[in-house]
C-alpha cells in the first residue's frame, strides 16, 4: 500500500514536470509570436496540469491565462489572410473564456468577433450576396448587441434590396447608439447620408411619376437627416430645381430649405 502511495504520488509529481515543460514550451511559441504552435502547447500542457490534480492547481490558471491569450493573438493576427480561420479560432477562444468564467475575455472575444463578423459580411454585401451578408451582421449583433457597423450594414443590405423603411430603421439605429461615440462618427455620418439621398432618390421617382404627394413625404423624410452633407445637399438641389414649378411641392420644398438653412 505505502509502494503504491509513493508510486501514484511520483506519477502525479512528474505531470506537474511535464506541464510545466510544456507550458514553458507554449511560452517560447508565444514569444516568437508563433500563436498557433502556442496553443498546441498550452492545450497539451492543461491537459497534463489538470491530470495531475490539485499540486499543478497554480500552473493550471497560468495555462489558462496564457491558452486564452493564444486564441487571441492569433486570431487577430490571421484575419486579414483568412477570415474564416481566424473566426473558428476567436470561436474557440471565446467558447474556452466563457468556460473559465472569465467575463473581461469573454468581452474581448466577443468584440473582435463581431468586427471580424462584420467585415466579412462587408465583402458579401460587396458580392452581391445580400442574404448572406446579413446572416453575418446578425451573429456580430448576436455578439455586440447594437453594434453601429453591423447595423449599417444590415441597413446597406435593405438599400440594396430598395426597403426604404427597413433601411431607415436601421440607420436609425446606427444614430441612436453611435451618436455618441466619437470612434462612430464616420459610421453614422454614413447612415445619414445614405439614409436621405435615398430617401431623395425616391422622391424624385414619385415626382417623375407625378405623384406629388408621395414626393412631398419622402421630402419630409430625408429632413430627419439633416445637416445634409456636400453631395446630399447636391441631389436636394437638383429636386428643389425639379420641382420649382410644381405647386404642389412647392411648400414641401420651402420647408425643407428652412429646415437646411
Amino acid at each position: 500500500m505505502i509502494g503504491l502511495i509513493f508510486f501514484s504520488a511520483g506519477i502525479f509529481a512528474q505531470s506537474v514536470v511535464d506541464a510545466g515543460v510544456k507550458y514553458n514550451d507554449g511560452n517560447n511559441a508565444y514569444n516568437e509570436k508563433n500563436y498557433a504552435g502556442a496553443i498546441e502547447m498550452y492545450s497539451e500542457a492543461l491537459d497534463l496540469a489538470t491530470k495531475a490534480g490539485p499540486e499543478a492547481e497554480e500552473l493550471k490558471g497560468k495555462i489558462e491565462t496564457q491558452l486564452t491569450n493564444s486564441y487571441l493573438k492569433q486570431g487577430v493576427s490571421i484575419y486579414k489572410t483568412d477570415i474564416d480561420g481566424a473566426l473558428v479560432t476567436l470561436d474557440k477562444g471565446y467558447a474556452f473564456a466563457k468556460g473559465l468564467n472569465d467575463t473581461k475575455s469573454v468581452q474581448k472575444f466577443a468584440s473582435t468577433i463581431a468586427q471580424l463578423r462584420t467585415k466579412k459580411g462587408d465583402d458579401l454585401r460587396d458580392e452581391g450576396k445580400l442574404d448572406e451578408a446579413y446572416s453575418e451582421y446578425e451573429i456580430a449583433l448576436n455578439m455586440k448587441p447594437n453594434y453601429p457597423k453591423s447595423l449599417y450594414g444590415q441597413g446597406m443590405v435593405f438599400k440594396e434590396k430598395d426597403d426604404l423603411e427597413k433601411m431607415t430603421e436601421k440607420m436609425d439605429l446606427v444614430i441612436k447608439y453611435g451618436g455618441d461615440n466619437p470612434k462612430m462618427e464616420s459610421i453614422v455620418a454614413a447612415a445619414k447620408a445614405n439614409a436621405a439621398r435615398s430617401l431623395l432618390a425616391k422622391a424624385a421617382e414619385e415626382l417623375n411619376g407625378e405623384k406629388y404627394n408621395k414626393a412631398s413625404e419622402y421630402i419630409d423624410l430625408s429632413m430627419t437627416y439633416v445637416p445634409f452633407d456636400e453631395g446630399t445637399m447636391a441631389i436636394f438641389d437638383q429636386i428643389a430645381d425639379q420641382a420649382i414649378a410644381i405647386p404642389e411641392v412647392t411648400e414641401t420644398i420651402q420647408k425643407a430649405k428652412e429646415t437646411l438653412n
